[in-house]
């Protein structure tokens, strides 16, 4: 049987456990006793990543050993027979992760090894990115922390995996429009369902314990009524340097749901012509309006109120016109965050091209739901200003013409490190957006 020949890293690592549940440290127990079942994903990088962990876990024996000759020295006690007890140890951990090296072994593992290096990528940039803002922040940000002091390299570990796997899905062409769909409600489902679980008592669950009301337009409005508070400004662009305005199709917390009510039409129509000068309009007058209460000492009662409404204006658009249309109209009409992105979006490198393979068919416009490749756009050969890097309409495309560009990178290579990116970032807000 399969699962029996890798009887030795379970014992390593059932050891390890062992170990550091004696000394109490429970996360690092924890912590070891997930990394065997990052096996159960059958891919190239989870493997590569256990067989990294378990040296690692022959050095934790060898510093262990150490510290313990050390103590043992300085009160003039025997320690030969801890160093065999700990070497064999330490030998029997690292020769575990060699034992993932034999070729029977690898057959069964590596059942998909296509696109193994991005999900290692999206493993590694999501945890760079935890850590950094578990140790950076001097509140705790992670939830797991803030519940389990000690257990933030946990939910790391969880999202890291996650962010690899989910990769490699948003990958596959064929499937990347449906996995997008799903991640980016799921994120939104979380998202709300920690807003709402957080203003029934749990605050932990709250990013600062106070609320912010979730309206995309309060990202440049509130800063502007507050006269502080630039924490998801700057959050917001930072995102748009990496991605650009791929913030729109896979990170807005109310996005998904202007995705869900345009479904309900299966081809979308083009919007009005009207509709980007009214765009303009709102962005325009939303920080007008912010600006003006705080220097008229506006209340907050009053601010709130007028946020509400204007957030309930949006759901309303989603509900009758998106669905109408197709198109995801509060997203690409009504949103003025949506309007910054396409436009400060452009600061990042990654575009979407139409190469000229191209025979005008029309296929890709069905996908789209952000009004970007209507037949003029086709034409041209480029999606409209609106277009969010979703890349739906390569699942579309017959011909092969709808191409990531990134540098000079070749177009599959261009469109990997996109979604390595885009995972990674989607990975690290499901466990640090919150309001």
């Amino acid at each position: 049987m399969f699962w029996v020949r890798l009887v030795p890293i379970f014992i390593a690592i059932i050891l390890l456990i062992a170990h550091y549940l004696r000394a109490e440290n429970y996360s690092a127990m924890v912590f070891w006793a997930i990394v065997p079942f990052m096996l159960v994903l059958r891919r190239k990088w989870a493997t590569r990543l256990v067989q990294l962990f378990l040296i690692v876990g022959s050095a934790i024996w060898l510093e262990t050993m150490y510290s313990i000759i050390q103590i043992r020295l300085t009160y003039d006690q025997p320690w030969l027979r801890l160093v065999s007890i700990l070497g064999t140890l330490s030998a029997i951990t690292a020769g575990s992760a060699f034992l993932l090296q034999a070729k029977s072994i690898q057959e069964k593992l590596f059942a998909n090894e296509k696109n193994s290096g991005a999900g290692l990528a999206a493993f590694l940039s999501t945890s760079l990115i935890l850590w950094f803002a578990h140790y950076m922040v001097k509140t705790p940000i992670l939830l797991l922390e803030r519940f389990l002091p000690g257990f933030g390299s946990i939910e790391i570990l969880l999202l890291a995996i996650y962010a690899g796997w989910i990769t490699e899905k948003l990958l596959d062409v064929k499937q990347s429009a449906i996995w997008r769909r799903r991640v980016w409600l799921m994120f939104s489902i979380l998202f709300f369902a920690q807003l709402i679980l957080g203003l029934t008592g749990s605050e932990k669950l709250l990013m600062t314990g106070k609320l912010h009301l979730p309206i995309p337009a309060l990202i440049i409005a509130g800063p502007l009524y507050r006269g502080g508070g630039f924490f998801m400004p700057i959050l917001f662009v930072s995102t748009l340097i990496l991605i650009g305005p791929a913030w729109c199709s896979y990170l807005c917390y109310i996005g998904s749901w202007d995705n869900e009510a345009s479904r309900a039409k299966r081809k979308p129509n083009s919007l009005p012509e009207w509709s980007n000068s009214a765009r303009i309009a709102i962005l325009v007058v939303v920080p007008i309006i912010a600006i003006l209460f705080k220097v008229l000492g506006a209340s907050t009662l009053l601010s709130a109120v007028i946020a509400i409404v204007f957030g309930i204006i949006g759901v309303a658009i989603m509900m009758l016109w998106s669905r109408k249309s197709g198109t995801m109209t509060h997203c690409v009409s009504y949103c003025p965050i949506g309007l910054l992105a396409d436009w400060l979006g452009k600061i990042s490198p990654f575009r979407i091209r139409i190469n000229n393979s191209c025979t005008d068919c029309g296929a890709c416009s069905l996908a789209c739901r952000y009004n970007a490749l209507n037949a003029t756009d086709i034409k041209k050969r480029y999606p409209a200003i609106t277009c969010t890097l979703c890349g739906d309409c390569l699942t579309k495309c017959k011909e092969n013409s709808m191409e990531y560009h990134f540098l000079g990178l070749e177009p599959n290579k261009a469109r990997m490190v996109f979604v390595v990116m885009a995972a990674s970032i989607h990975a690290a807000f499901m466990g640090l957006a919150r309001m």
